[in-house]
């Protein structure tokens, strides 16, 4: 499915048009209002509703489409470029613009004879100032490999932060008041999948070969023991005919021989030198068998090894990928979120990173929480004891009593 389309058309100030998909969005009853939760939702927890899309859809025109390099000749991309927060503004000082959208629109695609509603941006590409990776990503594009994007949205002027339908929730959550701030293209694995067709393969220093290597040679001995197989089964038939044959032969021969055992002992020598040869027949084709057996055995095993080292391949990427999200958090932020990276190191495939960054965001927003709330406490209780100290030098009212005036302070 082409979740992303680039002009062929080179204009003469430079611009390359392009169309993307930012993400998909859900039909209105994946929303459970029993219990406040959206009951589809993409890899980052996000159930996306039209109705709020819809309203925040104005704020795509004019927003900036970013990518990441990872190398100066600018063709290799990573993720966002995120360094962090600063006054509650996210910063991407490590990604550069490379276009902007001019318009955005819904619209319905096709994908595995099953139909998608998409939020769909247009806008254009800066191919003056990059070039190189505008010629790259042609080239991927005629070869029918497509990049993912990743949309950010961001809060609004009247919030202080994105609203929730029901409230956040790690996962089925429905922003209904927001922004749209940016998109970025990845070379990274994409949380909707609507917006995104392709992973970027990414080379492991640790590994002799990469992943599609591991795939391939595993198809290969796949298709090795399939032929292998064929042949061993070939091999058992034949047997089995020759086996039935040689013993019908021998069977008659036998039969025959009894019949003249007494006639004709030259008959019965012949009989014992044709037992002889189906002996040394059957014995050759069995040893063939036993052959094609270990043989079969020996690349099941290399198989398994195959398999093991594919799976170690993908646990170090998981893991480079998750040291790459959390490099951007202290190690006292991380500790927040120290038994969920503990489970992630002991199982990087079945496990999520963006659990272990929200708890980690969550966190921290807890932190500053409580240290304001802390602040204002102090300054409630230094407001109350100002109030009730007392001038002893000021004025003393005496009621009634009478005040004897007399300068004699005997």
């Amino acid at each position: 499915m082409k979740t992303f389309e680039m002009s062929k058309r080179v204009t003469k100030n430079g611009r390359r048009k392009f169309k993307l998909v930012l993400h998909e969005i859900y039909p209105d009853d994946s929303v459970d209002e029993l219990n406040e939760v959206g009951t589809v939702y993409n890899k980052n927890g996000i159930t996306w509703i039209r109705e709020f899309c819809e309203k925040a859809m104005p704020t795509i025109a004019d927003m900036s489409l970013r990518v990441e390099f990872l190398d100066d000749e600018r063709t290799e991309i990573a993720g966002h470029g995120d360094t962090g927060i600063v006054d509650g503004l996210p910063t991407f000082e490590n990604a550069v613009e490379i276009g902007h959208f001019t318009n955005a629109y819904i619209d319905t695609i096709t994908d595995d004879n099953e139909t998608h509603t998409v939020m769909v941006g247009e806008g254009f590409i800066d191919e003056m100032c990059y070039k190189n990776y505008v010629d790259k990503l042609a080239a991927d594009i005629a070869n029918g490999e497509y990049p993912s994007c990743s949309v950010e949205i961001y809060k609004t002027e009247d919030n202080d932060g994105i609203v929730y339908k029901y409230g956040y929730k790690s996962t089925g959550r429905i922003p209904s008041e927001f922004i749209y701030s940016g998109v970025a293209l990845l070379g990274v694995e994409a949380a909707d999948s609507q917006a995104k067709l392709i992973e970027l393969n990414k080379k492991e220093d640790e590994c002799q070969m990469n992943e599609s290597e591991i795939k391939a040679l595993i198809e290969q001995t796949i298709n090795e023991m399939a032929s292998h197989t064929t042949e061993l089964n070939e091999c058992k038939a034949d047997c089995e005919a020759k086996i039935a044959e040689a013993n019908a032969n021998a069977e008659a021969k036998i039969a025959e021989a009894n019949a003249a055992v007494e006639a004709a002992i030259t008959e019965k020598n012949e009989i014992v030198a044709n037992s002889e040869k189906i002996q040394a027949a059957l014995d050759e084709l069995r040893k063939e068998y036993e052959e094609l057996d270990k043989k079969y055995e020996a690349l099941w095993e290399e198989r398994k090894v195959l398999e093991k080292a594919l799976g170690e391949a993908k646990a170090k990427e998981r893991l480079g990928e998750m040291n790459a999200a959390l490099a951007r958090f202290t190690d006292e932020e991380r500790a927040y979120a120290q038994e969920e990276i503990d489970a992630f190191t002991a199982d990087p495939i079945s496990s999520e990173i963006n659990s272990i960054t929200d708890k980690i965001l969550m966190k921290i927003g807890e932190k500053a929480k409580e240290a304001a709330e802390d602040e204002a406490h102090v300054a409630e209780q230094n407001s109350a004891k100002h109030e009730t100290e007392v001038d002893i030098f000021g004025e003393i009212d005496l009621g009634d009593a009478k005040v004897v005036e007399d300068d004699n302070i005997f």
